[in-house]
C-alpha cells in the first residue's frame, strides 16, 4: 500500500430512494466526466460500508466512473429487520436503471458478501466484467457467527463489536495476515470503530438469511469475464473458496495475493487496484 492514506470526496455522497428505502451512494460522476461509459460498482462486505473501497475509489475515478453504495442493512442506509437475496439484486438492478448504467457497461466488483451479490446477478445479467475478491460459494458459519445468530445483543455486542483487547487481537487475527503492518490494521480499525460500535444489533445477524445460498449448480452460468482474487492468508473466506470458485467459473482468471488475508482492500490496495485496472483494459 501506498503511503498516503486514501479519502473520499463527501461531495459525491447522497441518498437515494429505492423502494421506499433509502440507500447511501457514492457517484464519482457527480464532479467528474468520462469518456467511457465503463462504470465499475462497488459491493461491500458484512458488515462493510463504501470507506472500505476508499483505496479503489480514489484511484478508478481518476480514468473511469465509479459508483458505491451502502448495501441495504449497513453504513448510513436504513436497515431493514430482514434481507433476502433478492433484496439486494433488486436494489443494484434499481440503483442501476436511476444512475442509468447500462449492465453491458458495468463492471462489478464484490468483496466476501458482496461478492456473493454479484455474482449472483452475473448469472442473470450480461455484465461487462466481474471482480470477486475473496468471495464465497457457500456460507460456513463459525461459532461467533452462531452466538450473534442465537443469543441477545447483551451476551456478544460489547465482547465482539466494541474496541477492547480481544477484539483487537481477534480482528487481527482473523481478518488481516501476519505479515500485514500494525499501521494498516490500525487504520481499519480507526476507520471502522464507530460504524461497529453502533450498528443495530440484528444487522449483525443478516447472513443468518443465506444459509440456503449455494453458488455450486450456477456459476457455469455466469458468462462475464471474471477476475478471482484471494488472499493467501485469508481465514474468513480461505482461498480454497476461490480456488473453487474459479474452476466452475468458465472464463475467469485467480490470482492469490501473498501476505494478505481477507481486508485486501486495505492491505495490498496498490496491487489490487494494478490487477483490477489490467483486467478492465483487456475488456
Amino acid at each position: 500500500m501506498s503511503g498516503e492514506k486514501a479519502s473520499i470526496d463527501k461531495r459525491n455522497l447522497f441518498f437515494i430512494d429505492l423502494d421506499c428505502l433509502k440507500i447511501h451512494v457514492y457517484d464519482s460522476s457527480r464532479r467528474r466526466g468520462y469518456r467511457s461509459p465503463l462504470t465499475l460498482i462497488f459491493l461491500h462486505g458484512s458488515p462493510g460500508q463504501i470507506s472500505n473501497w476508499k483505496y479503489q475509489i480514489s484511484y478508478f475515478e481518476e480514468k473511469y466512473r465509479v459508483v458505491a453504495y451502502d448495501q441495504r442493512g449497513y453504513g448510513r442506509s436504513d436497515k431493514p429487520i430482514k434481507v433476502t437475496l433478492n433484496d439486494y439484486l433488486d436494489d443494484l438492478t434499481s440503483l442501476m436503471n436511476k444512475l442509468k448504467v447500462s449492465a453491458d457497461d458495468a463492471v462489478l466488483v464484490g468483496h466476501s458478501f458482496g461478492g456473493m451479490v454479484a455474482q449472483a446477478y452475473a448469472r442473470d445479467h450480461a455484465i461487462k466484467g466481474l471482480v470477486l475478491i475473496g468471495s464465497l460459494i457457500k456460507i460456513k458459519p463459525d461459532i461467533i457467527d452462531k452466538i450473534v445468530w442465537n443469543l441477545p445483543p447483551i451476551f456478544w455486542r460489547r465482547l465482539f463489536f466494541t474496541e477492547n483487547p480481544i477484539t483487537r487481537k481477534v480482528y487481527r487475527d482473523l481478518f488481516f495476515s501476519p505479515s500485514t503492518s500494525d499501521e494498516i490494521f490500525e487504520e481499519f480499525i480507526q476507520d471502522n470503530k464507530e460504524y461497529l460500535e453502533n450498528l443495530p444489533a440484528h444487522a449483525f445477524r443478516y447472513v443468518k438469511f443465506f444459509q440456503d445460498y449455494d453458488a455450486s449448480n450456477w456459476l457455469p452460468e455466469v458468462r462475464a469475464p471474471t477476475l478471482v482474487i484471494v488472499g493467501e492468508d485469508d481465514k474468513v473466506t480461505p482461498k480454497d473458496e476461490s480456488i473453487k470458485i474459479h474452476e466452475l467459473l468458465p472464463n475467469s482468471r485467480l490470482v492469490v495475493l501473498e501476505k494478505a488475508g481477507h481486508l485486501v482492500l486495505y492491505e495490498r490496495a496498490d496491487d489490487l487496484n494494478k490487477l483490477i485496472d489490467e483486467f478492465i483494459e483487456k475488456l
